[in-house]
């Protein structure tokens, strides 16, 4: 083969390594971009060492969104939770409020993405809990397929400071 048979030859090689640098079209794509949709809850999982625990039992159901334009909503909700004996959402009694929030995760803000770090921050601008209200929220992310995994910070829950794994599939 001459030289000019082989340069066209590397020229195409070289290209071809380019266009498949990522293996897939998914590594090909941003993590904010990856993000984006809406997804529904698979486990909420406490860490602690070797040991993994349920505080919302294995049938929680929840849904979390991020959109384009950098906002997200999450919701949590442990299932069973008691009803209400008068059926008035404003006349629960201390047991019947403490119940539905403790068995309740709500919030929703903007996000940011650390694609270097893969970290996405949750800026709360309203929650549930009114403490979390004006506060960003970190959670590491792992992304394989359709499947999200968000991990938090350390977080005080029941009197400790607890790490929760979160995992979401993509809804169609």
């Amino acid at each position: 083969m001459g030289d000019r048979t082989i340069r066209p030859l590397i020229l195409l090689c070289v290209a071809a390594s380019y266009g498949n640098a990522g293996g897939t079209a998914e590594a090909a794509q941003t993590l904010a971009s990856r993000l984006v949709g809406h997804w529904s809850l698979l486990s909420v999982e406490v860490v602690t060492g070797q040991d993994t625990e349920y505080p919302f039992g294995r049938d929680a159901s929840g849904v979390i969104s991020y959109d384009a334009a950098g906002h997200m909503a999450v919701q949590i909700m442990q299932a069973n939770r008691p009803l209400f004996a008068s059926g008035d959402q404003a006349a629960g009694t201390p047991t019947e409020l403490a119940a539905a929030v403790s068995g309740y995760v709500a919030y929703f803000g903007t996000y940011t993405v650390d694609e270097g770090a893969k970290v996405v921050t949750h800026h709360l601008a309203g929650s549930l809990f009114p403490n979390w209200v004006g506060t960003s929220q970190r959670r590491d992310v792992l992304l394989d397929g359709d499947q999200l995994t968000l991990s938090s910070q350390p977080i005080a829950f029941q009197g400790r400071q607890r790490v929760f794994r979160i995992v979401w599939k993509r809804r169609e």
